[in-house]
């Protein structure tokens, strides 16, 4: 027989044979639409009441996570800062320098950016971190930056005087360091500090973005699968203030303490 003329038989399969792959693909996305709005209406006749409590395990453990994360980035912020702060007033010119650059490099680009770096970027170099790791490491080196400057402008409060005299009577200059100007600079930074914690604190909800389950990300969860988005973002706001609010009560009253002559008739308790 003759084939009529035309495109041959074999390249006429192929289109419809992705016509059929596509009216399947758009069938099963049709079905996954209609389970999930069935899911969603399923759950919106709920009270919240009750959708609250199902979900307070996941609420609690992402409390949890969040401050986990929060006290170890604090505890890496601080101690790369404090010594940050010390090669940028004690140290060479070099280290100095560099201490420069990096707290200006971190206070300059966007956490997001770093946490991306760490977590997606780094892998490619061969170093692969778990989500928990890359979130402390980032969030910690991020606010190092802005715990040096504060250190900084401790150690750099406290009168040169001391020193000159600390070294008249025989210490080194690290003895003066360590034993005059730096308990007395500590002091000083105690209320900031406090301070920069809780914004760290509320800055953790960015690590979501880096698949750790947190606060925030159970919030987003708990919204999406119940449709039930002001609710939900009331409770994981109370949470948030419930937990920054002491400490900022706190770093108020330390610096009522270590400033006790200070006018603060005018400003807001």
């Amino acid at each position: 027989m003759n084939q009529p003329r035309g495109l041959p038989i074999s390249r006429l399969r192929r289109p419809l044979g992705a016509i059929r792959c596509g009216v399947v693909l758009c069938a099963l996305l049709a079905v996954a639409e209609t389970h999930a709005q069935t899911a969603a209406a399923s759950t919106a006749g709920l009270p919240f009441s009750q959708l609250f409590v199902n979900y307070l395990p996941l609420f609690l453990a992402g409390t949890w996570m969040t401050v986990k994360i929060s006290l170890m980035a604090m505890a890496l912020a601080s101690v790369l800062g404090l010594c940050l702060a010390l090669v940028r007033v004690y140290g060479h010119w070099a280290p100095s320098r560099l201490a420069l650059t990096y707290v200006e490099f971190m206070r300059g680009t966007p956490l997001l950016i770093q946490l991306y770096f760490i977590y997606y970027g780094l892998p490619q170099l061969g170093l692969k971190l778990d989500a928990m790791t890359a979130a402390v490491i980032g969030v910690g080196l991020n606010y190092a930056a802005y715990e040096a400057e504060i250190y900084r402008a401790g150690l750099m409060a406290v009168p040169r005087q001391q020193t000159e005299a600390a070294l008249a009577l025989g210490l080194t200059r690290g003895q003066a360091v360590r034993l005059v100007v730096l308990p007395q600079a500590l002091r000083l930074v105690i209320p900031p500090v406090t301070n920069d914690f809780v914004a760290l604190f509320k800055d953790t909800s960015i690590v979501s973005v880096v698949a750790v389950v947190e606060l925030t990300k159970t919030f987003t969860t708990a919204a999406i699968n119940t449709n039930r988005y002001m609710e939900f973002a009331v409770v994981t706001a109370l949470i948030y203030f419930g937990l920054a609010y002491p400490l900022a009560r706190l770093a108020r009253h330390l610096e009522r303490r270590i400033h006790p002559h200070h006018d603060y008739a005018t400003q807001p308790a």
